[in-house]
């Protein structure tokens, strides 16, 4: 066979679905998974994810690819079992693909990179136009302008947040109507997803670009980049990744 795309050798599976899902959750960003891979574009990683028109990671890659996402290249490919072609669940395995080492036959237990106890309710903290309040904690660490709303999350961060996305300019990786899940405790580092608040009120979702100069913001889908100095600044937080909005629920 010459063909090295998996999505052509097995038809109808869904290795993209599975990339997207144990990305998320283990917390890693399409740049992070790319860089764990040895991808020189997070494009690549969007192709893997997308089910409608995406190519699967190549067969030389596919075990890379695995292995960065604490499982196996058989869970990528059939999932803990396999789908028949009307998309229900067979009792019986699908059998191994060929061509496969020896190690990877064997399969492993999923391991996932947090514990159990890390999970907790991280709360939506509500914009007021267009932005998020001033100041994010009270003194007993309650986030100011906490909703009804929240996601439960795996963090070690007290100040953890999920803040509403709004406008077009982080798409495809982040879409309005969804959340961005902020981690004010770690460290911003350059080619991070950021929070910025200004002085003057305004809260964007930026990538960090470069520090020579000034503080230099891009957007995923548009031209050009913003350059601020350090003290047109308030704080700028680190996003490890988006929440979509049906991993929300309302407290009661």
């Amino acid at each position: 066979m010459t063909q090295e795309n998996l999505a052509d050798t097995i038809p109808r599976m869904n290795i993209h679905r599975r990339i997207k899902e144990r990305r998320e959750a283990l917390g890693l960003s399409m740049e992070t998974l790319a860089a764990k891979v040895g991808v020189k574009a997070w494009q690549t990683v969007q192709q893997w994810e997308k089910e409608d028109g995406g190519t699967a990671p190549k067969r030389d890659r596919l075990a890379a690819v695995a292995a960065a996402l604490e499982t196996t290249p058989e869970w990528l490919m059939f999932g803990p079992a396999a789908e028949n072609d009307v998309g229900k669940k067979d009792t019986e395995p699908r059998k191994q693909p060929v061509n496969l080492t020896e190690k990877s036959r064997h399969a492993l237990p999923l391991r996932y990179s947090v514990d159990v106890k890390n999970f907790r309710r991280v709360y939506v903290v509500g914009r007021a136009q267009g932005g998020l309040p001033e100041r994010i904690w009270t003194d007993g660490d309650y986030p100011v302008g906490a909703t009804d709303q929240y996601a439960e999350l795996a963090t070690t961060d007290p100040h953890a947040f999920l803040s509403p996305i709004v406008g077009t300019s982080m798409v495809p990786k982040f879409n309005p109507g969804d959340f961005a899940f902020v981690e004010p405790g770690t460290a911003v580092e350059i080619e991070d997803d950021v929070l910025v608040r200004l002085v003057t009120g305004e809260t964007m979702l930026k990538r960090l670009i470069s520090r020579r100069g000034g503080i230099q913001l891009g957007s995923y889908n548009e031209a050009g980049s913003l350059l601020y100095q350090p003290e047109e600044i308030t704080w700028m937080y680190y996003v490890p990744h988006y929440v979509p909005a049906r991993k929300i629920k309302t407290r009661f």
